[in-house]
């Protein structure tokens, strides 16, 4: 007992920074984090957080990022690993697989390649990604981002797909609801960014022509983005071929502000006003998956009005990178009290805070602890 006391406070003096206000739920968002690694053993080929030892007993090909993003600040190598585990699986087309535990694995369906984002992320906040990691990274990160262009543009007019609401994490937010395959901007927006990841790591080992071909590249998908997606002052997601759009109040097309400012500043301020329009995504504790305004608001509905993990870091950081600080550390404060005062649920009611399903997931511990530190520290 004294030894796993131990291991725990030395995680717990690891685990990132928060303000003394979050003291009783940093131990607890680290408690969940803990608790859930495992050794390598089986399909798992090195330490791995499971994303709850609750119900969630998986590693699911997105959730990681999230892990791997919160470990980065004090426990680069075991943030590494998090980020490259699912890469350990990638078969020799270039897919990652759903998910995947010590004995089984998935792939029915895929995750959304936030991968090139993530890894974007962390580089800005550690100097342990250097070249050997580069060259671990380069040519599993650029096999799949092929993939998308290659498997998933049935039409092939260059813009990827989903074949199914669990391919983008969302399983079933209603911009489904035009049917499959669905084109969806946040897609382009992520192997946009991707992309120009896979720049920034070719130039790091001397590849100067690889370098440029994914600059041009990223550029090129973004022109398309915005030319097939932008209608008036929104983006919308249709089904592949037909192009029909499909009825939703969705925060999932909010996603491609994490472009930031590759945005025009037309398209992001159009963004941000629907975005903060009253009665709209605004709750009291966060930004809802579907509007509570909307005929297919559900209170616990999975992806249609529950408050999510992954979806509030990543408008938080869309926000930050528009220059919208103010509106991300107001978000980052209202998600890090829901957890305060609810625990590490995998979502959240909307309008009650009111925590739901599985209660101990770790990528809601893992951005309680990124937002924290991140936006409220300082204050």
């Amino acid at each position: 007992c004294a030894a796993v006391e131990a291991d725990f406070n030395q995680w717990l003096q690891h685990c990132p920074a928060l303000p003394d206000s979050y003291a009783e739920a940093r131990r607890l968002a680290a408690y969940v984090n803990w608790s859930s690694l495992v050794e390598p053993a089986g399909h798992f080929f090195r330490a791995t957080m499971y994303m709850s030892k609750n119900w969630m007993t998986n590693v699911w090909s997105w959730d990681h990022c999230f892990n791997a993003m919160a470990l980065t600040y004090r426990m680069p190598i075991l943030a590494w690993d998090q980020l490259m585990t699912p890469f350990d699986q990638q078969d020799e087309t270039g897919a990652l697989p759903d998910y995947y535990n010590d004995r089984s694995m998935l792939w029915n369906f895929c995750k959304p390649p936030i991968h090139g984002w993530t890894l974007g992320w962390m580089m800005q906040r550690t100097q342990f990604v250097r070249a050997d990691q580069a060259r671990q990274i380069y040519g599993p990160l650029a096999r799949w981002t092929e993939w998308w262009f290659t498997y998933r543009d049935d039409d092939r007019d260059g813009l990827p797909q989903y074949h199914h609401g669990n391919d983008s994490g969302w399983d079933n937010a209603t911009p489904f609801l035009a049917g499959l395959p669905l084109e969806a901007p946040d897609l382009s927006a992520y192997l946009v960014l991707q992309m120009e990841v896979l720049a920034r790591l070719a130039a790091m080992l001397g590849d100067i022509e690889e370098a440029e071909s994914w600059q041009r590249r990223s550029e090129e998908l973004l022109e398309k983005t915005l030319a097939h997606f932008w209608q008036a002052d929104h983006f919308v997601a249709m089904r592949s071929s037909d192009h029909l759009v499909g009825d939703t109040e969705s925060l999932f097309l909010y996603l491609p502000l994490i472009l930031g400012k590759r945005l025009p500043a037309t398209v992001r301020s159009a963004l941000i006003a629907g975005l903060t329009r009253p009665g709209r995504f605004l709750t009291p504790h966060g930004l809802a998956t579907e509007s509570p305004a909307s005929p297919y608001y559900q209170p616990d509905g999975y992806w249609r009005g529950p408050i999510w993990a992954p979806s509030t870091l990543i408008m938080v950081e869309a926000l930050a990178a528009c220059g919208e600080l103010d509106l991300a550390r107001s978000l980052a404060r209202k998600f890090c009290d829901l957890c305060a005062a609810s625990g590490f649920a995998e979502n959240f009611d909307a309008l009650t805070g009111a925590a739901l399903r599985d209660r101990a997931y770790t990528w809601t511990a893992s951005v309680f602890l990124i937002l924290g530190h991140e936006y409220l520290l300082e204050e």
